[in-house]
Formats: structure tokens, C-alpha cells, sequence
């Protein structure tokens, strides 16, 4: 069997960049909104010539797409550990880490509130898709440790739609 290349310093380079253009861009995004921010802008605020940016990303809602991907794929490395929870503790370790992902990278979050705030495509089409999405694997997963006695009886879509409105909760003020 096969085993893939591994990944070349060029490679390494090459992701470093585009995060480095990722972070200025939801900075920028956050600031001034997606609507009104400018490839230009994000050239700008990432100390690179414009021409280059496109090297990396197609274009502003490449760069917007490639910020929430980021983030949902961080937080889905740590709903794979709630598979694993054993303790309340370890519950409580796992909404710590969600909430430190959040709060760390405010500015993607920033940026992608603040634009589906504005724009129904991202609020339905990303934001909402997404909610529902953790809100349904909330709602297996405590559905499944109700069935194995770990958790006392509740209404598992209830309990995961609060566990998801109490992020939000928290996350908005602090944005």
C-alpha cells in the first residue's frame, strides 16, 4: 500500500500564508464588514501586493469560505473526543476547548456573525446549516448516552438546542 507524500516545506509555506491571509482577512471582515471589504484591503492588511493574494485564494468569498471552513474543522476535532467523554468533568473540558476556539479566533466568529448578520446567504446557507448540523450530532450524542445510562432521561433535541443557544449565548456578548 501506497503511503502519501509527505507534506514539503513548500507546502508548510504555502498553508502558512494562506492562514496569515485568512487572519488579516477576518480582521477586515470583522471591521468592516464583507459587503465592503476589498481584496485590495485584505492585500493591504496581509502586507502583500494584491496580484500575490491571488496566488493563494481566488478571490474574497474564497478567503470568507476557506475562514469558516477553518474554524468548523477545529471545532469537529473536538466534538470527536465527546464521543469519548466519560465524566462530567471531561464534558466540561470539551465545551472549554469549543468556547477557547471561539473566543481565541473572535474574529473569524466576529466576521461570520457579523456577515450573516447582514447577508441571508451566509446565515442560511452556513451559519444556520451549521448550527443544525451541531445541534444534531448534540442531539445523537445525548440521545445515545441517555440509551447507555450515562445521562439521566431529558428531551435530547431540547437539551442540545440549549447547549447550543448557551454558546451563543456567551460568545455573542463577547464578540
Amino acid at each position: 500500500m501506497d503511503t502519501p507524500p509527505s507534506e514539503t516545506r513548500r507546502d508548510r509555506r504555502i498553508e502558512r500564508q494562506r492562514r496569515e491571509i485568512m487572519d488579516a482577512a477576518a480582521e477586515v471582515f470583522a471591521q468592516k464588514g464583507y459587503a465592503a471589504a476589498t481584496t485590495r484591503d485584505i492585500a493591504e492588511a496581509s502586507d502583500m501586493g494584491e496580484s500575490t493574494l491571488y496566488n493563494y485564494f481566488d478571490g474574497k468569498r474564497e478567503i470568507f469560505l476557506a475562514i469558516i471552513q477553518r474554524q468548523a474543522e477545529q471545532i469537529d476535532a473536538v466534538f470527536v473526543e465527546f464521543n469519548r467523554l466519560e465524566t462530567r468533568q471531561q464534558m466540561a473540558d470539551i465545551f472549554v476547548k469549543v468556547l477557547d476556539i471561539l473566543l481565541s479566533q473572535s474574529h473569524y466568529t466576529r466576521a461570520l456573525i457579523g456577515e450573516a448578520w447582514f447577508n441571508d446567504e451566509i446565515l442560511s446557507q452556513y451559519l444556520g446549516k451549521r448550527l443544525v448540523q451541531i445541534s444534531a450530532y448534540l442531539e445523537e450524542t445525548i440521545r445515545s448516552r441517555i440509551q447507555s445510562g450515562q445521562f439521566r432521561p431529558v428531551n435530547p433535541s431540547l437539551a442540545a438546542r440549549m447547549v447550543v443557544s448557551m454558546f451563543m449565548g456567551i460568545i455573542l456578548p463577547a464578540l
